[in-house]
């Protein structure tokens, strides 16, 4: 039996989704399978709630929001059973939504419900003009002419009927000229009555709008200050920039409050944009704080290796390389072990895995044409530890989502751990950041930490290697960060290696 969800209220009011597979997270996080607004429907939390298939029966759970589940009417603290026709509210003004229990043939997905348009009622038929009052304009015959005075001498008839005609024609043109002016009137009464009315109605939409956003701030900052206590200091990088964007956005509302008192419409306008963008990056970061970086990093940390290539004259690149097979193979930068070119050979390459002060000699397989990327295989007995794997999935990368990255930043400058006097053991550095941009031949990165050493791979939250750094943004202090797409080094590795 598939599980239905008929939203009745709130901005996806009307939307009818069929889902046959749990669990179905319910939120505004943008990783949710029922994703509410935003925007408008605030009482729901990022993560507000989770259903599930337990046996025959659906389950749903509270996951500790902010305002609450209600099903039917009762505030949920543990696991509840759904049946049909159940509603479930989330929050107390929440959206509701309508459960019911559909047959396995019910397709899966997103439908909306047909509507039809009311038809538009018949024009009515023009009406004759109203008259404008006053005189008829109709010319008056002889009968109705007022008798002209007798003084003496007495005018002649043609000098009389000249005078009448020019009294009639003054009192038609009299008559046109106020009405003409009272219509006047009255446009330009109607038109300064709808500018009002206009200016009016957009300083409510202004002024509404926001408040809006100073609400979404409000449950944006509250979301903030939970994902930096959560942090417990395990990523100092990303919960320090937490704090500068929840600083960022505080200025912006505050600076934005003072415009609208000082009646400033344009520094509103801008201050508007500013907080949109401004809390749009905080929710980032919030996305970037809700992942299980210790899992990533117990999982795969032992696969990463520092690296070291002597290119000849002196020259000794130290860099990042990760194994992708047991036997040795690992990928790194092409520039870390041929040169800027690619087409400097190393006079020797050493390999150094993390947690470990064993060195073992190398050697280079293959690099890249197409990017700056290279193949190098140590030889161990026994074999090495590997990543979880190469993400061949490029589609799935958006920009916001977060990443871990596992290198040696800086090489051997930074602490490392000795083992006797003259050993010391390799320890990787963890950097958290989130994607900002995506092209086909590479994944930029808004990185919240040091910059990590070329070839270190950047993991997503499922674990997976999805790119490889090689460099970063002059100037950017290690916040912008660049990397190749794994796909092509999957590519490279299937390129005969």
């Amino acid at each position: 039996m598939k599980v239905q969800l008929n939203v009745l209220s709130g901005a996806l009011s009307g939307q009818v989704t069929v889902f046959s597979e749990s669990p179905i997270e319910i939120g505004r996080h943008p990783s949710s399978h029922l994703q509410f607004d935003q925007d408008q429907d605030l009482d729901v939390s990022g993560r507000h709630a989770v259903i599930t298939l337990k046996g025959t029966r659906w389950i749903i759970q509270d996951r500790d929001s902010m305002n609450g589940t209600l099903v039917n009417g009762h505030a949920i603290t543990s696991d509840t059973a759904l049946g049909d026709t159940d509603q479930i509210r989330f929050g107390p003004n929440g959206p509701l939504v309508e459960v019911r229990l559909v047959s396995d043939g019910t397709r899966d997905g997103i439908t909306q419900p047909q509507t039809t348009q009311p038809k538009a009622p018949p024009k009515a038929p023009n009406a004759a003009p109203r008259p404008t009052g006053g005189i008829p304009n109709s010319v008056i015959g002889p009968d109705d002419r007022p008798k002209a005075p007798q003084p003496p001498p007495k005018p002649s008839r043609s000098a009389s009927t000249t005078q009448q005609r020019v009294r009639i024609e003054v009192g038609r043109q009299t008559r046109r000229l106020r009405a003409f002016t009272i219509v006047l009137f009255v446009v330009l009464l109607g038109v300064a009555a709808a500018f009002l009315y206009e200016t009016d109605r957009q300083r409510r939409l202004r002024a509404a709008e926001i408040t809006a956003i100073e609400a979404r701030t409000d449950s944006i900052m509250q979301a903030a200050a939970t994902a930096i206590g959560a942090l417990e200091g395990e990523v100092a990088g990303l919960g320090t920039a937490l704090r500068q964007s929840q600083g960022e956005v505080g200025r912006l509302r505050s600076d934005l409050a003072a415009a609208q008192a000082s009646g400033s419409e344009d520094e509103v306008q801008a201050l508007r944009l500013q907080l949109a963008d401004a809390s749009q990056a905080l929710l980032n970061l919030e996305a970037a704080a809700d992942v299980d970086y210790g899992a990533i990093v117990d999982a795969n940390q032992r696969a990463v290796a520092m690296i070291w290539a002597d290119l000849g004259s002196g020259n000794i690149q130290v860099g990042t390389a990760f194994a992708v097979r047991s036997d040795g193979t690992m990928i790194t930068c092409r520039h870390v072990v041929a040169g800027e070119d690619g087409t400097t050979r190393p006079l020797r390459l050493a390999i150094k895995f993390a947690d470990s002060y064993q060195v073992y000699p190398a050697e280079l397989l293959a690099v890249s044409n197409e990017a700056d990327l290279a193949i190098v295989k140590v030889n161990i007995s026994g074999g090495v530890p590997t990543i979880q794997g190469l993400s061949d999935r490029p589609d799935t990368l958006r920009q916001g989502d977060p990443v871990a990255v596992i290198g040696f930043p800086l090489g051997t400058d930074l602490p490392m751990t000795a083992a006797g006097r003259s050993q010391t053991i390799a320890r990787t550095t963890f950097t958290a950041g989130s994607i900002s941009k995506v092209l086909p031949d590479l994944v930029q990165l808004d990185g919240y930490g040091a910059q990590g050493a070329s070839g270190s791979p950047i993991f997503d939250r499922n674990g997976q290697v999805v790119s490889i750094l090689y460099g970063g943004e002059p100037g950017s202090s290690g916040r912008i960060v660049l990397s190749v797409p794994s796909t092509l080094a999957i590519d490279l590795l299937n390129s005969g290696n």
